[in-house]
């Protein structure tokens, strides 16, 4: 009887370590099932062929674009004297610095992984996979609504310009969904700290332009809207950099599937 009682005991205890076992290795491998999660699968799942090359090519935009944009309109606007646009320059390179400052701290501080790690069967682009592995907040769709938000608040009047960006920005932000290295509230946070980031450079503009003009012996550069057709080289800027991309960087587009979230992948390649 007490060898029974001691083979049901230990038979007891064989099970419950291997029901726990067993439910310890499915919860390590199951998916969240959250509405962030839910939605990334929607735009990570929906491929076509144009859309792997369209997004490839602008993803690949937004560095230059992020320079040229200050650079060359701050170098455009002052050839030409038009203060109002040169001080626009200065306060989108502002605007991009904050913003990217900001989320870089975020990162190091939330340590989320990206989809493509964490997820099992994430469609994402090897050749266009970010340098760190951080993934909240994005720092893409930082950027690109810094910059549509600049202009947004310094040209009001120009609704093509306005459109133009934001559509830009829209385009950056479903394109890291499409590529599997950030989920939607990245894409919202990079757009909410942007935008951020934006209106706070512009609330402190009065003291930035003349702090600006103090540093550089331009006194005579007031904040007076000249109303130039300057103000459009941002969407010049983007188109240039997306035509270049198409013609000149002749690689291939390589999505990947990961199988487990680990890093073992299978490819699919596409040529543009």
């Amino acid at each position: 009887m007490k060898d029974l009682r001691l083979r049901i005991s230990n038979t007891i205890i064989i099970i419950f370590v291997l029901i726990n076992f067993s439910y310890g290795q499915e919860k390590e491998f199951r998916e969240p099932q959250n509405l962030d999660v839910k939605i990334f699968r929607v735009f990570n799942n929906y491929r076509t062929s144009f859309l792997d090359v369209a997004i490839s090519i602008t993803d690949k935009s937004l560095l230059p674009v992020s320079i040229l944009t200050p650079a060359g309109f701050y170098a455009i606007s002052y050839a030409n004297k038009n203060h109002y646009d040169e001080n626009t320059a200065v306060l989108c390179l502002l605007s991009e610095a904050t913003g990217t400052v900001t989320t870089l701290g975020l990162k190091h501080i939330f340590k989320r992984k990206r989809p493509y790690q964490t997820l099992s069967n994430v469609f994402y682009n090897k050749q266009n996979s970010p340098t760190d592995e951080y993934s909240f907040p994005s720092g893409h769709s930082t950027v690109a609504f810094s910059i549509a938000t600049t202009f947004t608040l310094r040209y009001p009047d120009k609704p093509v310009l306005i459109s133009g960006l934001y559509l830009y920005a829209l385009i950056i932000s479903y394109g890291r969904l499409y590529m599997g290295v950030h989920y939607p509230s990245d894409l919202l946070g990079g757009a909410l700290i942007g935008t951020g980031s934006a209106v706070l450079i512009y609330s402190l503009r009065k003291e930035i332009i003349k702090g600006k003009n103090n540093l550089f012996n331009q006194s005579s550069h007031t904040d007076s809207n000249q109303n130039l057709l300057s103000s459009y080289f941002p969407l010049i800027a983007i188109i240039s950099a997306d035509i270049i991309n198409h013609f000149f960087l002749s690689e291939k587009t390589r999505f990947e599937v990961n199988a487990t979230g680990t890093g073992m992948t299978i490819g699919i390649n596409q040529r543009f």
